[in-house]
């Protein structure tokens, strides 16, 4: 009965974080990933830009857990044990693997498309909205939804903020490795285990069902 209830207050957290993960994350990566690929001057500054962003894809998530503790609790006086500075350090983390995600999906459009919509007499803007955007939505909706379950499996970047509390501020990782410190609770780890295990098969499959979905809508069309 214990772990289940962890299991259920963990999950739900989880939930909580990626709903502000998403609000953060999602519209903000999407939009810089537009402006950079269609929009931005090919300069030295962009190029600058461009390299620090693949740099924060691959850094250690330890690193955005410091970097929102510097920011979010020491510089705007956030409550430490709090699921709203978690999913804020979570939107850090993944904004770089989404804009890169994007990137690539709207560089995957010919540029057939782009050049046969502007002889006909469309803006920019309206190249990028009605024709790019829709085309690469499929890549762009798996590389996001990835990226999302990569931060409900974060363990480093969050437990600075929201595994204090056992039992009510704890993620699932967090649950996991505290069960694991326990003698006796390996069962109830072992089941957390596989509960997290279903989750990430889950967002496999919904990445691959919402690809091809949005792909056949888009073909329909």
């Amino acid at each position: 009965l214990e772990s289940f209830q962890a299991s259920q207050i963990s999950f739900l957290l989880v939930i909580y974080l990626l709903a502000i993960t998403f609000v953060f994350s999602f519209p903000a990566g999407v939009m810089a990933a537009i402006y950079l690929e269609e929009f931005a001057p090919d300069n030295r500054l962009m190029h600058i830009v461009e390299v620090n962003i693949n740099n924060l894809a691959a850094i250690p998530s330890i690193l955005f857990g410091l970097l929102g503790l510097a920011i979010f609790i020491n510089f705007l006086g956030l409550p430490r044990s709090s699921a709203l500075v978690g999913g804020l350090t979570l939107a850090l983390m993944t904004l770089p693997v989404i804009i890169i995600a994007t990137r690539a999906a709207i560089r995957a459009i010919p540029d057939s498309i782009r050049e046969g919509a502007l002889a006909l007499g469309a803006t920019h803007w309206q190249v990028v909205w009605d024709h790019v955007l829709p085309l690469s939505l499929p890549g762009i909706l798996t590389g996001a939804i990835l990226a999302f379950a990569k931060a409900m499996g974060e363990f480093g970047a969050t437990i600075t903020f929201v595994s204090n509390i056992p039992g009510q501020t704890q993620t699932l990782p967090s649950a996991i490795y505290t069960f694991l410190q326990v003698p006796g609770r390996d069962a109830q780890a072992f089941r957390l285990v596989l509960v997290a295990i279903a989750i990430a098969m889950l967002a496999l499959f919904l990445s691959e069902w919402v690809s091809r979905a949005v792909a056949h809508r888009i073909s329909g069309q």
